[in-house]
């Protein structure tokens, strides 16, 4: 009797464990890493759905890694230090055709250029889109979103441009007059506007059509070996977008936060005119695609044709509905 209570007691045991260790993998975490370029309101998202427990209920350790600008962040992915980076399509097109393995497969950003600005200081003489004509204009660097942008709103206006790369310090450039007029973003443009310190000349919304402005591109070994990974990561940031459209308060709580700003109205504005135009989806159309990268394709020769790459060996939408 003994002998056979042993042998049953010790069973129980080893199958408790078997059953511990089949759950504990089953609940085992995935780590995902993710490259972001400098404090921006889309980047909000990702730090929202840490915030709100959406990664964690998904399984997955979700590190939100900061560049000094998306082109950083695109040559981590390339490097294989991150899984997913946002990126300008142009750059993830450039990084294809050098043999990197990655597909832009989603994006949380407005389609058009949500509170982006070419601006000047507010006692600047220069009152008129054509007074431009010549004149510098600041973009954080050569070939970035706000150079694309800005050099085509100055080729639908006919006027010539010359951009100054200023890194991070755009604003502080166009503050202390080293160039005539600069690109600048939300927060940053809205908090120009409401102060009195800049003027807007171009609403680069008004005057550019629907683009990718930034995609979510993930890397060849995420796409093929972990693709439910992929699939969680984004059913769980999709999930932080519509909890933030769906709750003001909280949203504007939590981007004073994240910009360490407590301006009501310079967030009010975030969140009205960034945050509540995001597609929920992390969809991106057709269109948009072909008009990202012809933004940065090389001039054409009159009556020559842009030669662009398919847009499927550049972008995904396996990984997301409209």
């Amino acid at each position: 009797m003994k002998r056979t209570s042993f042998t049953v007691r010790t069973a129980t045991l080893v199958c408790t464990l078997m059953l511990g260790s089949i759950n504990g993998a089953a609940a085992a975490t995935d780590r995902v890493k993710i490259g972001v370029g400098p404090i921006y309101p889309t980047y909000a998202i990702f730090a929202a759905a840490k915030e709100l427990g959406y990664y964690a209920a998904q399984n997955l350790d979700v590190d939100v890694q900061t560049f000094r600008g998306r082109a950083a962040a695109q040559d981590a992915l390339a490097a294989g230090t991150v899984d997913l980076c946002s990126v300008v399509p142009i750059e993830a097109m450039r990084a294809i055709e050098k043999g990197v393995k990655e597909h832009i497969v989603a994006m949380y950003a407005p389609a058009r250029a949500a509170g982006w600005y070419v601006m000047v200081p507010a006692a600047s003489p220069i009152t008129t889109v054509a007074e431009l004509n010549g004149k510098s204009i600041g973009v954080t660097r050569i070939g970035s979103l706000s150079d694309l942008w800005v050099q085509r709103a100055a080729t639908l206006a006919r006027i010539t441009l010359t951009s100054v790369p200023l890194d991070a310090g755009v604003e502080a450039g166009l503050i202390a007059k080293r160039v005539d007029a600069a690109v600048i973003r939300p927060p940053a443009s809205y908090k120009g506007l409401l102060g009195g310190d800049l003027r807007a000349l171009v609403d680069l919304e008004a005057v550019l059509p629907p683009t990718i402005s930034e995609g979510i591109a993930a890397s060849g070994e995420m796409i093929d070996r972990r693709p439910d990974v992929l699939r969680r990561w984004l059913s769980a940031t999709s999930k932080a977008v519509r909890y933030m459209q769906d709750n003001e308060g909280w949203t504007e709580a939590f981007l004073k936060r994240y910009f360490n700003d407590n301006d009501d109205q310079t967030i009010g504005m975030v969140y009205r005119n960034v945050i509540m135009r995001l597609n929920t989806s992390g969809a991106m159309h057709p269109d948009w695609i072909q008009t990202s990268l012809a933004l940065g394709a090389p001039p054409v020769a009159p009556g020559g044709a842009a030669k662009l790459p398919l847009s499927g060996t550049v972008f995904s939408t396996a990984f997301t509905s409209k």
